[in-house]
């Protein structure tokens, strides 16, 4: 520390008797005080100090009274100090009286400090005096510098955060938002500051949002707070995407803010999307394998049955004219020739109709829009001979739809059906076949209805297996109903029967695509 400036002229010298030595009260006090106190006379001198004053300048109280408070200072605040008291004396000015001020501090060992002096004006009666407080604010810079450094890290993480970070204040205004929330939103921050939060999501995600809010500030139950939930956000152009949003509470200050932490999560949503599509997928295919599986039981154990029928017929007879042959007795072999001959072209038809019941779905013709009158008359025109013997009756319904599919397999398919009506209508009086369509479950169902015997209830869920004949006594393969309704499934429609029971008729029911160009 500098020496007293000995051109100075003190009119108290350094044992003029101090307010604190006259006081001994207030003495005691100041010492206990943590920030040094200083008292200085209207020329800058020291006239009294306490100990925490003696603690900051590493000194004691004889080393500093008598000289300038100045002296206390380095360069420039010593020649401000000097400055500023000089011209409130002289103008009243108050420049440095009554106002904290940073400067930097010298201890006696000369080590320099950063400080906070405040310089108040006293009066002793007449006296005019002035008392000057001091802390050491290193650490406090320090501390300062320390916390705007975090907070200026913090806000480099928040405006690179890849999660759009907003807060708002009790009332749901936006106080502030990073980069990625502009940049998501399509808003500058200047345009959002101020504005309400749900301004970003679209109705009623913005009225429930702001009932969460209001209801949580009047009950205090959390609803929202601290709870991932997925939203609709809102763009500034009005386009809409998913988001999850999560909003904590703080309060610095005693004052309630809220943090919104905001993701884009069109891509999870996406994926989640194509999940369940895959999903259903699988599932679907799970079921068309278990179908497939429970057909193909089926298949085998129709194709081992029926074709071993005639085999057996074959190889019986075989035997026998074997046996006759060996014994030279030919009576009897043209008979047994025509019952193998006959077994073997049974054999052949089911042959014929299992490779092309199997290629059902496998070969596939381009698909067309077909007028359901023109294939019902083309039908019609194959089954013309049966249908005459039989003296059938045959209506068509005006309103006949446009479907679309392969005209081959769907000419096969009515045809199956016309067929079948046909055979079953045998011993009935008047027969009549009717197609038509009408509407169910907001579709076009087409059918082919008729007077014959009809199916019984327990009956009709087996009608449409493989190889199934419900009345042995009617001439057939058991294939055609099972291949209208592959027919109809590799068309993506379906198919069943609708009837009363025996002697009450039936009616066939399916359904098919639409034309593309149908306005139904």
């Amino acid at each position: 520390m500098t020496q007293p400036d000995e051109s100075f002229d003190s009119p108290f010298g350094t044992h003029h008797p101090s307010l604190t030595e006259t006081d001994a009260p207030a003495r005691i006090a100041l010492d206990a005080s943590l920030a040094a106190v200083i008292t200085i006379n209207e020329q800058g001198v020291i006239e009294s100090v306490n100990a925490a004053a003696n603690r900051l300048f590493g000194s004691r109280e004889a080393d500093m009274v008598g000289q300038h408070l100045r002296n206390l200072m380095t360069s420039p605040d010593r020649e401000n100090c000097a400055e500023y008291l000089a011209k409130y004396l002289a103008t009243g000015r108050k420049n440095f009286i009554g106002r904290g001020r940073e400067v930097m501090g010298q201890r006696l060992d000369g080590t320099i400090f950063s400080m906070l002096l405040s310089v108040n004006e006293v009066w002793l009666g007449e006296q005019r005096k002035f008392t000057a407080v001091a802390c050491d604010i290193t650490n406090l810079g320090k501390a300062i510098g320390k916390l705007e450094e975090t907070e200026s890290r913090s806000r480099a993480i928040l405006q690179s955060a890849a999660d759009a970070v907003i807060t708002i204040d009790e009332r749901g205004e936006i106080e502030s938002l990073n980069a990625t929330a502009e940049n998501l939103f399509g808003y500058s921050h200047n345009e959002l500051i101020g504005q309400n939060i749900s301004l970003l999501m679209p109705s009623p995600y913005r009225e429930d949002h702001d009932n969460y809010i209001n209801a949580y500030l009047r009950t205090g139950q959390r609803k929202i707070l601290g709870i991932s939930r997925d939203v609709v956000g809102c763009r500034k152009d009005g386009t809409t995407f998913p988001m999850e949003l999560a909003v904590s509470e703080a309060k610095p200050g005693g004052q309630r803010h809220f943090t919104a932490i905001i993701r884009d999560i069109t891509s999870r949503k996406a994926a989640e999307r194509q999940l369940k599509y895959f999903a259903s997928q699988l599932q679907e295919r799970n079921l068309e394998l278990s179908r497939s599986n429970e057909e193909l039981e089926r298949f085998t154990y129709a194709v081992s049955h029926d074709l071993k029928s005639p085999l057996v017929t074959i190889k019986g007879f075989v035997g026998r004219l074997q046996r006759h042959v060996e014994a030279g007795e030919f009576n009897e072999i043209e008979d047994y020739l025509s019952r193998i001959s006959n077994a073997a072209a049974r054999m052949g038809s089911l042959l014929d109709n299992l490779l092309t019941y199997s290629r059902v779905g496998r070969v596939v013709n381009p698909h067309e829009d077909i007028p359901l009158a023109d294939l019902a008359r083309e039908v019609i025109e194959l089954c013309d001979i049966s249908i005459q013997d039989r003296g059938m009756q045959v209506t068509l319904n005006e309103q006949l739809t446009v479907i679309r599919g392969d005209r081959f397999r769907l000419v096969e398919l009515l045809q199956n059906l016309v067929e079948n009506s046909v055979k079953f209508t045998k011993d009935v009086p008047n027969p009549q076949l009717e197609i038509g369509t009408f509407t169910k479950w907001q579709q076009t169902v087409c059918y082919v209805r008729d007077n014959g015997i009809g199916i019984e209830q327990p009956q009709q869920q087996h009608i449409f297996n493989l190889f199934e004949q419900l009345n042995r006594e009617v001439p057939g393969s058991g294939i055609g109903l099972a291949m209208a309704k592959r027919i109809v499934e590799s068309h993506g429609g379906r198919i069943w029967v609708e009837s009363d029971g025996i002697g009450s008729g039936c009616t066939m029911c399916f359904t098919l695509p639409a034309a593309e160009n149908s306005s139904s």
